[in-house]
């Protein structure tokens, strides 16, 4: 049986960098990328690669202002980060 993700736990992040993915001390797996209605930059979705751990993230340049990226995490790691 699978662990689940603790239940509504979401926290996103916004800071101002020219990088599209920024080094949080995990490894992640891209695994989509989709179009947004309302804004002309993609967003793109991680899964964290450690084994049995089920967090989330997805990133998207700022509509408003591109200098910012906004980074949302979907979950707790149980596990010590890569780094």
């Amino acid at each position: 049986m699978r662990e689940r993700v603790h239940a509504g736990f979401k926290v996103a992040l916004r800071m101002k960098t020219n990088l599209e993915v920024v080094d949080d001390g995990y490894k992640w797996r891209k695994y989509g990328k989709k179009k947004v209605k309302s804004s002309p930059y993609p967003r793109n979705y991680f899964k964290c690669s450690s084994e049995g751990c089920s967090v989330k993230k997805r990133i998207e340049r700022d509509r408003d202002d591109s200098s910012y990226v906004i980074t949302t995490y979907d979950g707790v790691h149980h596990h010590q980060s890569s780094s």
